[in-house]
């Protein structure tokens, strides 16, 4: 996953990358214009409304596109994947009020819309079919994460846009690793149920009192049940707690947000 640093730092993936005609996609990051290392995209009361639109607005003009084609959510940590249409372009863009409710994925094939997925120790999933040039992105927490949301989004892409999941491309993104996300009985509880031990997916270290959850690996897990090829899918590998400099990470405290975004370009755009 190269990391880019022209004013602001972000990164990409390798595999998104071979489509640079096709589609802009970036996951951004905390550090932004003049060393700023609150650059936050999240309307969320953190910092001044004011302030975040601007860096909304330098996001947009950076990659070539405007605010108004960003969509952004509610994100409430469930598994609904809302198709998005030209009519939900801007919701959210320079409002929270108006941003899509209750869904956590989406899914377009209309260029020009570009889908965010905020995070800050959640994982943020990018998706493309570049045979029938359709996109999606996830939000998914550890509660979107085992109950399989990623799973969901190439069910619903296979539902409307025919999609084929061996020719599918994934970017699971940064995220609290394997390395640091500790979690309580409640949730190992939770995982056992939903993935079988055999996946070993809470893993436990003598210096920690609790198990940690691999997120990164229960998406991969969840794709893979649905057909995603595993070399069609690339794992960002850096944990926002361990990277808490260059990420927001809820677990350190912040309220800053992150995000993953891809849209497909409009003919002749990039």
């Amino acid at each position: 996953m190269p990391l880019i640093y022209k004013d602001i730092l972000y990164f990409k993936f390798d595999n998104l990358m071979q489509y640079q005609s096709a589609i802009t996609h970036f996951v951004s990051s905390r550090i932004g214009c003049w060393d700023d290392e609150d650059f936050t995209i999240g309307l969320n009361g953190y910092l001044d409304n004011k302030i975040v639109l601007r860096n909304r607005e330098y996001l947009a003009t950076k990659f070539g596109f405007k605010a108004a084609d960003f969509v952004f959510a509610e994100q409430v940590h469930g598994v609904k994947v809302e198709v998005v249409t030209p009519m939900q372009k801007g919701k959210g863009a320079f409002s929270k009020n108006d941003a899509l409710q209750h869904s956590d994925a989406w899914i377009t094939n209309y260029p020009g819309i570009c889908l965010v997925a905020q995070a800050a120790d959640c994982v943020p999933i990018l998706f493309y079919d570049p045979v029938n040039n359709a996109i999606g992105a996830a939000h998914a927490g550890w509660k979107g994460t085992v109950n399989r949301i990623a799973a969901n989004v190439v069910k619903s892409m296979i539902s409307e846009y025919g999609t084929n999941p061996a020719n599918l491309l994934v970017g699971i993104g940064p995220s609290a690793g394997p390395c640091c996300y500790e979690v309580g009985d409640d949730v190992a509880s939770v995982v056992n149920k939903e993935f079988p031990q055999k996946y070993d997916l809470l893993l436990y270290y003598p210096d920690r009192e609790k198990p940690v959850l691999d997120l990164w690996r229960a998406n991969l897990y969840a794709l893979l049940e649905v057909g995603v090829p595993v070399g069609n899918i690339e794992l960002a590998g850096l944990c926002t707690i361990c990277n808490n400099h260059v990420f927001f990470s809820a677990r350190c405290g912040d309220r800053g947000r992150f995000g993953g975004a891809i849209m497909l370009n409009v003919l002749g755009q990039n």
